[in-house]
C-alpha cells in the first residue's frame, strides 16, 4: 500500500504539521490503509478514520509516523433484507505507523 503525502512532508517541524497530516490523511483513499486487519468487531470500514499522531521521527530518508485511527464498522451481511433498522456501527481502534520518503513523499504504511 503506497500513496502520498506531501503537504505533511512540507509541513514537518512547523507548527502546521498534526492539523496538515489530519487534513491530508482525510483524503486517503480507505483501500490504502489496513483497516480491515485493525478491526475486532466488524466486518467492513463504514465513514472515513480519523487520525492522531502518536509520534514521530525522522532520519535523513524518511518520516516516520506512528499514528492512532478512530474509525467505525459494522457486520456486513447480517441483516434481512426486508429489516428495517439500520445496522449497528462498532467503533474501532487500531495503530499504523506510516514511512513517508522525505525525497518523493511517496508514503508506505502498515499495521501495529
Amino acid at each position: 500500500m503506497s500513496f502520498s503525502l506531501p503537504r505533511t512532508l512540507a509541513a514537518w517541524q512547523t507548527p502546521a504539521f498534526a492539523d496538515t497530516f489530519k487534513e491530508e490523511m482525510s483524503g486517503v483513499d480507505l483501500s490504502e490503509l489496513p483497516l480491515l486487519g485493525l478491526m475486532q468487531y466488524g466486518s467492513a470500514v463504514v465513514g472515513h478514520p480519523k487520525f492522531m499522531i502518536l509520534g514521530t521521527t525522522a532520519n535523513s530518508e524518511t518520516l516516520q509516523i506512528r499514528t492512532g485511527v478512530f474509525f467505525q464498522s459494522v457486520l456486513a451481511g447480517c441483516n434481512c433484507s426486508d429489516d428495517p433498522t439500520a445496522p449497528d456501527t462498532n467503533n474501532e481502534y487500531g495503530e499504523l505507523e506510516l514511512m513517508v520518503d522525505r525525497a518523493s513523499a511517496s508514503t508506505r504504511v502498515h499495521s501495529n
